[in-house]
């Protein structure tokens, strides 16, 4: 790929949604964080959990059912049997020597401090995914009958969506410290999270802050293995993927360069609709839209971005 831009997820830690079956048509080297159970067709992997996301599951792995209880079984029968004699003994043993200096704890992994924060935040996006499906099926069980009158309700004004500063600074600036080994100089980041619009609009100063500049790209997707069979083929990558990503590189250094984003997307609109769409192999075409955004004077996240059609939309995250 001809494109001098790396593109890196965020967040860190990436629960999977059906619609990120569509990633790789279009961002072949996307680099991941911790991807919890992405399938293993797709070409991305992500990072090594740091060590203590596995330290509960590797201490029990040897024990079987039953194993846990009898040990702590045996350890209040060693207590109740005399353990504070020995523990006597064993003090008047040790009298006079000098006691062992205390352990220094090891210094502060910034790996282990964004997993914490990042596992945190990715067990809430996985909580709203299943209110939204339960929102779902509500709504299809609950819809009225043919023979009622519908309901029509208006628009809802007022409501803001809100994200803590100070939380998004540490977000971003512990993203910006984990991912840089992956992502070297031209490096830009792909909004896939459902805050991270409201997240990346709050280090841009919003809600004071609204003149966001951005061009937006309807691209035909795949919600499952299947149809992403369909379009990539037996080597993973469809024929018109190398010129897309070439196209959105030029796009991603116009709007670097502060040049006029809708001129400077013409050429890859057009592109996506005589070479992608035009060709698509299936009837029906799920589209899914691509923002790029482009830099302001903001002093976080003050280069191009690029945000995935659903991360944030409609939701309300605190």
């Amino acid at each position: 790929m001809a494109s001098a831009w790396h593109i890196a997820a965020f967040p860190v830690i990436l629960p999977w949604r059906e619609e990120f079956w569509t990633l790789p048509l279009y961002f072949p080297d996307l680099k991941v964080g911790v991807i919890p159970g992405w399938p293993e067709q797709l070409p991305y992997r992500g990072m090594t959990l740091p060590s203590e996301a596995e330290v509960h599951p590797r201490e029990l792995e040897h024990y079987k059912p039953g194993d846990l209880s009898q040990w702590r079984a045996f350890e209040n029968y060693r207590r109740d049997q005399g353990g504070d004699g020995e523990s006597l003994v064993q003090a008047i043993r040790g009298y006079g020597q000098a006691a062992a200096p205390e352990p220094q704890p090891p210094p502060a992994n910034v790996w282990s401090l964004a997993w914490q924060l990042e596992k945190m935040q990715a067990d809430q996006e996985a909580q709203l995914l299943r209110v939204d499906q339960g929102q779902d099926w509500l709504q299809d069980i609950l819809k009225p009958e043919p023979w009622e009158d519908r309901g029509s309700y208006g628009p809802v004004s007022g409501v803001a969506e809100t994200v803590d500063p100070e939380l998004a600074k540490l977000r971003y600036r512990l993203w910006r410290r984990v991912m840089a080994p992956e992502t070297p100089d031209q490096s830009v980041p792909l909004l896939l999270g459902r805050a991270s619009r409201p997240l990346f609009l709050t280090l841009k100063g919003w809600p004071e802050w609204t003149a966001l500049r951005k061009v937006q790209l309807s691209l035909p997707g795949c919600r499952n293995s299947g149809e992403w069979l369909k379009v990539a083929g037996e080597s993973g990558q469809p024929p018109w993927q190398e010129k897309f990503v070439d196209l959105l590189g030029a796009l991603l250094t116009a709007a670097a360069d502060n040049q006029e984003l809708k001129a400077a997307s013409r050429e890859l609109q057009e592109f996506v609709e005589h070479d992608i769409v035009a060709n698509w192999p299936s009837t029906e075409v799920w589209q899914v839209d691509l923002e790029i955004w482009g830099p302001d004077g903001a002093p976080e996240a003050n280069g191009p971005v690029l945000c995935w059609g659903s991360a944030g939309a409609g939701t309300l995250p605190g």
